[in-house]
């Protein structure tokens, strides 16, 4: 019997089904779940807690000019913009494929007054997620699960929803993108709205910290969304973002004297500026 164990729970989570039902295999989703409890304390240390994503800045030219915001204040921004495009409002119904720590969940229902429901395959994040909705004043509208959304639970499968939306959640499932866009196509109603911020390749050292796996460019990735039944309305490439943000995460490790931390932001900054990586924002209507 495949089972993992979250690091600060020792919650036993039964992978068996997730192989066999499933395109994420076991191993893959050792990998998800390593990668999130592994990394919690620092990412909740730079990142802000709940903030799993990436940030939203202004420029003047080619230069940010509000890096001093702090990365989760831009965090909140890039949800806030990202539902703009996508045109969330108080009608809408939407499912957060690979929520993390919930805040983006919170945010969109805080601005547009949505309801969302997340899914996530990492126990402590839907953990995390539920204690950070439970500290919120107002009363929100929204749903966390553990759940791999390859193979979702039917109080969500059957439930169509206005819009999916994918904030840095794909790139653990770059293998698989194109049924991770074939999930979000059957999750929507006719005419409804894909929103999605994710990484591009080509897969590098300095990307998610794994070589193994192929990563598609932005051409690429377009196209696969194209292909499982969607019209682009917006393609965004977001890098300067990108760079913005890494560039913020490398200076608070700086700060914090931690140099594996350093070395791997060093090398993701040279790396977007030469091209090799990247960030793509995506709103598609499902035909």
């Amino acid at each position: 019997k495949a089972v993992v164990s979250t690091q600060s729970t020792g919650k036993q989570i039964n992978l068996s089904s997730l192989s066999l039902s499933t395109m994420t295999t076991v191993e893959e989703v050792k990998s998800i779940v390593h990668h999130y409890d592994h990394l919690r304390e620092w990412h909740d240390l730079a990142r802000g807690n709940g903030n799993l994503g990436d940030g939203y800045y202004s420029f003047v030219g080619r230069e940010p000019v509000n890096l001093d915001i702090g990365f989760p204040e831009a965090c909140r921004r890039m949800t806030q913009y990202l539902g703009s495009l996508g045109q969330l409002d108080t009608r809408s119904i939407v499912l957060d494929m690979g929520c993390g720590e919930g805040t983006p969940a919170l945010t969109m229902a805080k601005q547009f007054g949505c309801k969302v429901v997340g899914v996530d395959v990492v126990a402590n994040n839907i953990a995390s997620a539920k204690k950070f909705q439970a500290e919120e004043s107002s009363r929100l509208n929204v749903h966390f699960h553990e759940a791999n959304f390859f193979n979702l639970p039917a109080q969500i499968k059957y439930e169509m929803f206005t819009h999916v939306w994918a904030q840095v959640s794909f790139f653990h499932n770059h293998a698989h993108l194109r049924k991770c866009v074939d999930v979000a196509a059957s999750m929507l109603k006719s005419g409804g709205t894909f929103i999605l911020v994710d990484y591009y390749g080509p897969r590098h050292p300095v990307f998610t910290r794994d070589t193994t796996k192929k990563a598609p460019d932005m051409e690429e990735y377009i196209q696969t969304v194209k292909d499982a039944g969607f019209d682009i309305i917006i393609q965004e490439d977001a890098s300067r973002h990108f760079l913005a943000g890494t560039t913020c995460l490398r200076k608070i490790a700086g700060e914090e004297k931690n140099q594996v931390e350093m070395n791997f932001y060093d090398g993701r900054i040279s790396s977007i500026k030469e091209k090799l990586i990247g960030m793509v924002i995506i709103i598609a209507q499902k035909k």
